[in-house]
């Protein structure tokens, strides 16, 4: 029988009360607390009108208020339009239009002029509620819209993507049974709450009856060790590739003090270059180290053990539980793919987005008939491994050869001199579009333009290696780490 997220929740707040829920560095709470502050939060949502439908626009914080505020919303009947903290009020604005917001909760006071009629001030605390006075709860179905996360806009303008509680519990089982988690776990989650891999790994501990360890970012890396610290027995961390590379840069070899106490490590929002792979394996040799795939839309459809699995390049794993992974030609037929027969990759999953919010032509130019389309070029092995080898949108054609640029990027992080990079295209008047390497060294020494063409020769082939290569203090990313491409267009 199926049950939404909450319904979980409440379940282990009747059976295990005291067992904790969600920690921060300066408070805990249990699951009964959880659960009676949701309530309380319940209450509150009704009396300011939020109900069957109404949708709320909230600005994330890496907060509990901001988690009972998930729940709360659920359980009031509306679906949450979470937005990253650092939005702009025009931001904001745009996106409570975009998705014709019924209440906005922000604790910015400019926010109330702008939309008086429908604001909430969240630095007003919700009231406590005497047991008896707390409201009667009936719990989502399955079809009913729940959340709506917004795109990081790499690839085209930031879009709505609306999911039902059926999806976002699919999954939060597709997690679960991904990492075979644990009955009692603590799962540090320093990524931001308005983006998937954040949450969608927040509600699979909170399904599984875990505790999610919050920590604002990775920037203070004390606190994150801090974190890893925690009185339990194993711990597990979710953390994006973008992440891991700060840990290397900030803190050296220091996670390898951790072996034998971390579980598992997840990882999405994009590939791991395959010598932070290599490097976390001989840190970390008995935990599970985990890469998956997916998307907003589509939610996590691919995990792969790189610890149990490894030197397979380019590799995303296998389909998750509730997801069949399809190979697809330009027409969308499904095809015998192979490394040598490559297609666009297809997900038909309960975990797909039910469309973008108030954009029907956008929804219908990737999902039909249960199916998503995506732009990612990819293959399927005799194994049922599934292989990524790019996006379409972000391929280079050199001269007619047709490069991948996160080959070339990965393959350049390997040399000892280069922290981080990006390949872009740029114009030129023989081959139409030259690669140009874009690197930021490690330490700030100077880039060996030379020794680095080099190093890229003897592991590319020759169209792959960059013309032209340039010194540059930081490469351009999203807030969730993403290369920002878009910026270099």
């Amino acid at each position: 029988m199926w049950k939404s997220i909450e319904e979980y929740v409440f379940e282990h707040a009747e059976r295990t009360p005291e067992r904790k829920a969600i920690i921060t560095k300066t408070r805990e709470v249990t699951y009964a607390q959880l659960v009676h502050e949701v309530k309380c939060c319940v209450n509150y949502l009704r009396d300011k009108g939020v109900g069957r439908g109404s949708v709320v626009v909230v600005k994330t914080s890496q907060t509990i208020e901001h988690i009972v505020l998930y729940l709360g919303i659920h359980l009031a009947g509306g679906v949450m339009a979470s937005l990253e903290r650092t939005i702009s009020n025009e931001g904001l604005a745009n996106a409570a239009r975009a998705v014709c917001a019924d209440a906005i909760i922000s604790d910015d006071s400019t926010v109330a002029e702008l939309y008086p009629s429908i604001f909430m001030d969240s630095r007003i605390a919700i009231p406590d509620i005497a047991d008896e006075e707390l409201p009667e709860i009936s719990f989502p179905k399955a079809e009913e819209p729940g959340e709506i996360l917004f795109t990081t806009g790499t690839t085209g303008k930031s879009k709505g993507v609306e999911m039902s509680h059926g999806a976002l519990f699919a999954l939060a089982e597709n997690l679960i049974y991904g990492v075979s988690c644990p009955d009692e776990f603590v799962l540090l989650i320093p990524g931001p709450l308005n983006h998937a891999n954040a949450i969608r790994n927040l509600t699979a501990a909170l399904v599984k009856g875990g505790a999610g360890y919050l920590l604002n970012g990775m920037m203070n890396l004390r606190d994150f060790y801090e974190a890893m610290d925690y009185p339990c027995e194993k711990i597990s961390c979710c953390l994006p590739p973008a992440y891991i590379r700060i840990l290397f840069m900030l803190s050296g070899d220091k996670i390898g003090e951790y072996a034998d106490k971390i579980d598992y490590i997840m990882s999405s929002t994009a590939p791991i270059p395959e010598a932070d792979k290599e490097k976390l394996c001989a840190l970390l040799p008995h935990s599970r180290l985990y890469n998956s795939y997916g998307s907003s839309e589509s939610g996590m459809i691919c995990m792969y053990n790189y610890n149990e699995y490894p030197g397979m390049k380019n590799c995303i794993g296998r389909e998750t539980k509730n997801s069949e992974v399809r190979i697809v030609d330009e027409e969308r037929h499904e095809i015998a793919s192979s490394a040598e027969n490559t297609g666009l990759i297809a997900c038909k999953s309960t975990t797909n987005m039910m469309g973008y919010v108030n954009e029907p032509e956008l929804t219908a130019q990737c999902l039909c008939e249960e199916i998503f389309y995506t732009n990612d070029i990819g293959y399927k092995d005799e194994n049922g491994f599934i292989y990524i080898l790019g996006r379409k949108g972000d391929v280079i054609n050199v001269g007619g050869m047709k490069v991948a640029p996160s080959e070339v990027e990965d393959t350049a992080l390997a040399n000892e001199m280069v922290q981080d990079c990006i390949c872009i295209g740029v114009d030129d008047a023989i081959t139409g579009k030259a690669l140009k390497l874009l690197v930021v060294t490690r330490d700030g020494q100077k880039l060996d333009k030379k020794e680095l063409r080099q190093f890229l020769a003897s592991r590319l082939e020759a169209y792959k290696v960059p013309a032209g290569y340039e010194q540059v203090e930081r490469v351009k990313r999203t807030y969730n780490g993403k290369l920002d491409r878009k910026a270099y267009l």
